[in-house]
């Protein structure tokens, strides 16, 4: 008996996607402690403003504008210093012409703040007044009510994959838990007469079992949850009623070795009685000999007993099956290359590292600069990765190809 007709990559992406594009997940609520690598179920509205008072984002003096304008080192301006605010605190203090107030980064400013100017910029002369030497733009080194995230704003999307950053996020909305995707739920299944546990003394003929702790990995890291490993002989009866027993709890069973066409191999004929063989056979080395197929509206994969074969496989089935689970592709490389779309700008001397947002348009990645004032928490979550400028360069232009490693 030959193979089935043995099928692309693509063409098995497409039958994954046509035939299981309907399966859902079930949503639980975990507290965002745990909430690393695990995929939102639902949007996540902020309830409130990011930050809720207008604060400084650096160490200086608040000023009116009109009374540093033109301030420089050779021409400062001077003001007098009429009191600080006490980090942490509310401040009743209020900014009046030709008068300046100390406050610390993150602070409060006085009502009647126009800017802030950073405290290298100044000069205390006495206890009670400063001279200024630079000038500032309005608001500048201020983040205002809502700067960050605004009152029923969209802060992160159904299925978005929570980072690092994005905890912290949450953390300033005041989540304590939110509702996330249950993992998808796998069951192993190692066939063969020949195999035997890990920590067993293999007589002659008989090989330990390496597939099976190995995929069980291969279905962490890529963020299912494998609630069970079983093993079966090269039996027909034997196999099917495992089959049977994993579907009750599990989101997809896969069965390792039995998938080619020897006497002993009856992952085929299995499925075949259980429900129906997708395909039998993929056009891929190593990994031809594979096997998928519907059962109960779920996915039951056969995979080659060869370890690299199988792991290779499994890796490119499941990567494509979390994407059907979980609405989105959430496996990027480490690094992707593109065409910066604008200038960016550098200090000579200092290795920058600026954060960009990547996107596919028609085939081609465009690069885009993500830009915010430095004390806003979600600069990070808008961005995909940064891009590395070296010391030697003034800056990276418009056109320019460039390596963008991703968050």
């Amino acid at each position: 008996m030959e193979l089935l007709q043995v099928k692309t990559i693509d063409e098995m992406k497409k039958i994954i996607r046509d035939t299981f594009g309907n399966l859902k997940l079930a949503t639980e609520k975990i507290s965002i402690n745990n909430g690393l690598g695990r995929v939102l179920g639902t949007d996540i509205v902020s309830a409130m403003n990011v930050p809720h008072f207008n604060r400084s984002v650096v160490d200086g003096y608040a000023v009116k504008l009109t009374d540093i304008q033109g301030a420089s080192s050779a021409i400062p301006g001077f003001l007098r210093i009429t009191g600080e605010v006490d980090m942490g605190k509310e401040t009743h203090l209020l900014l009046n012409q030709g008068e300046t107030i100390y406050v610390p980064t993150g602070g409060m400013v006085p009502v009647g703040t126009e800017a802030m100017v950073m405290i290298e910029y100044t000069e205390k002369l006495g206890d009670h007044d400063l001279a200024i030497y630079r000038n500032a733009g309005a608001n500048e080194n201020m983040m205002l009510v809502g700067d960050d995230i605004k009152i029923g704003e969209v802060a992160f999307e159904k299925n978005h994959l929570l980072r690092p950053q994005d905890i912290g996020v949450l953390s300033a909305l005041g989540y304590l838990e939110v509702d996330v995707l249950k993992l998808p739920r796998v069951t192993i299944i190692s066939t063969g007469d020949e195999i035997i546990r890990p920590g067993e003394v293999p007589k002659p003929g008989e090989v330990i079992d390496i597939n099976t702790p190995a995929l069980g990995a291969v279905t962490q890291r890529l963020g299912a949850l494998m609630i069970s490993m079983s093993y079966a002989r090269d039996d027909a009866g034997v196999i099917q009623k495992a089959v049977e027993a994993a579907l009750i709890n599990s989101d997809m069973v896969v069965l390792s070795g039995g998938s080619s066409m020897g006497e002993k191999d009856y992952t085929v004929k299995v499925i075949d009685v259980l429900g129906k063989v997708l395909f039998h056979g993929l056009s891929i080395k190593p990994g031809k000999p594979t096997i998928l197929g519907v059962v109960d509206g779920k996915p039951v994969v056969g995979l080659p007993g060869q370890p690299a074969s199988a792991i290779i496989v499994y890796m490119i089935m499941l990567r494509e099956f979390m994407t059907v689970f979980y609405g989105q592709d959430h496996f990027k490389y480490q690094t992707v290359q593109g065409t910066l779309m604008e200038n960016v700008h550098a200090a000579p001397g200092r290795r920058t590292f600026q954060t960009v947002a990547i996107k596919d348009s028609d085939g081609s990645i465009e690069v885009r600069p993500t830009h915010g004032k430095s004390g806003m928490i979600t600069l990070l979550s808008y961005s995909d990765g940064y891009i590395e400028i070296t010391e030697n360069e003034e800056g990276k232009n418009a056109g320019n190809f460039v390596k963008v490693t991703l968050f």
